[in-house]
């Protein structure tokens, strides 16, 4: 009986002092201060801006950070308040050229290069922007592509605040056609069968060059040649192709 009992004593015991050694654990654990150090990155966010371009944008500097051996946390600002943030942040994510300095240049890299898109009604096409004299509708946000501000070409560029915006002006009639990104033309065309119906794309003349979209790293090597690194890898096209659909990190 003693026996037993001396047993029952010995597992019960061991039982007490392994929970407690859990519980130390787990106490030790969660107030050891994280030694890690933080990369801070500020996502731009642009109104009327595509969704998913966002969700690659939190990819790719999780991406960095995870290369870096760094702690990300992340910041949303606005493109208003972008300039004044610079130093505040080791990366900001989601520049567009016309938000930089030529001395801010230097301490960024673009990443990706969305195709645009000259949506007009199907009876109405439009291609040679040489000669046009129609209103063009574009979305505010967006840099001007190259193509567009050549010294010998006049567009009526009409501001909208939205892709959807932009489609709608050509709709309504008030524009004669819209430049909008390939990513935001398909993304409304599979939600609204009537722009299948009645709009079209065209290939221009001149070309509409690509939109693109920039990193900028606060003037650390070591994060643009992380960046130039997962982009040789192929982990940016990878991270493309699944979120957006096509590998636009190639100009």
């Amino acid at each position: 009986m003693h026996k037993k009992i001396s047993i029952s004593a010995i597992i019960i015991s061991f039982f007490i002092c392994l929970l407690f050694l859990l519980f130390w654990g787990f106490h030790f654990h969660i107030t050891q201060p994280n030694t890690q150090e933080k990369l801070k990155i500020a996502l731009v966010t642009n109104s009327g801006e595509n969704k998913k371009i966002s969700i690659f944008n939190k990819k790719m500097g999780t991406a960095i950070g995870k290369k870096l051996n760094k702690r990300v946390t992340f910041h949303t600002i606005s493109t208003t308040t972008t300039v004044q943030d610079m130093q505040k942040y080791s990366i900001i994510i989601g520049l567009h050229k016309k938000m930089l300095n030529n001395q801010e240049l230097k301490h960024s890299l673009a990443y990706l290069y969305i195709p645009n898109e000259l949506v007009s009604l199907k009876d109405k096409g439009l291609s040679n922007l040489s000669v046009t004299t129609a209103k063009i509708a574009i979305v505010s946000n967006l840099d001007y592509p190259e193509s567009l501000t050549l010294s010998d070409i006049k567009l009526r560029l009409i501001h909208e605040p939205s892709a959807a915006n932009a489609v709608a002006s050509v709709i309504s009639k008030k524009t004669r056609a819209a430049v909008i990104s390939t990513l935001d033309y398909s993304n409304l065309a599979s939600q609204n069968i009537d722009y299948l119906e009645n709009l079209k794309t065209n290939q221009t003349n001149p070309p509409i060059s690509a939109q693109s979209y920039y990193i900028y790293f606060n003037k650390n090597t070591n994060i643009k040649k992380t960046l130039i690194s997962l982009q040789n890898s192929q982990i940016l096209a990878k991270l493309s192709f699944n979120i957006l659909g096509q590998d636009y990190t190639k100009q």
